[in-house]
């Protein structure tokens, strides 16, 4: 399904490992669709079920931290998910993964 065989690359910067990564990308037809990737040159699939219309959004707490992924999209029929801005045609996807913390420091007066 993956050959990792890029045209154009969209920058998601940088995204929580934690969190879930949202393509700003509406799924055109209903079923499970496809994330891939690689790390370490072993193939990592994620699988996740959408209705027509609904954001493609994926997690990304399986996936290592502190490391640039980059990702296809796939529809349930197999076809590789591409998205247009500025009227470039994008085929994949590429974000680094850290780990976000918010602390909350008091200052004593």
């Amino acid at each position: 399904m993956s050959c990792n065989c890029c045209t154009n690359t969209l920058n998601y910067c940088d995204q929580n490992v934690c969190g879930e990564i949202d393509f700003d990308i509406l799924a055109q037809v209903p079923g499970i669709h496809t994330l891939t990737t690689f790390f370490l040159n072993k193939k990592i699939t994620i699988e996740k079920e959408f209705s027509v219309d609904e954001l493609i959004i994926f997690p990304l707490d399986t996936l290592n931290e502190n490391y640039e992924y980059k990702v296809e999209l796939f529809d349930p029929n197999g076809d590789k998910i591409i998205i247009r801005k500025s009227d470039i045609d994008y085929d994949c996807f590429k974000f680094y993964t850290s780990i976000n913390v918010t602390v909350a420091v008091e200052i004593e007066s």
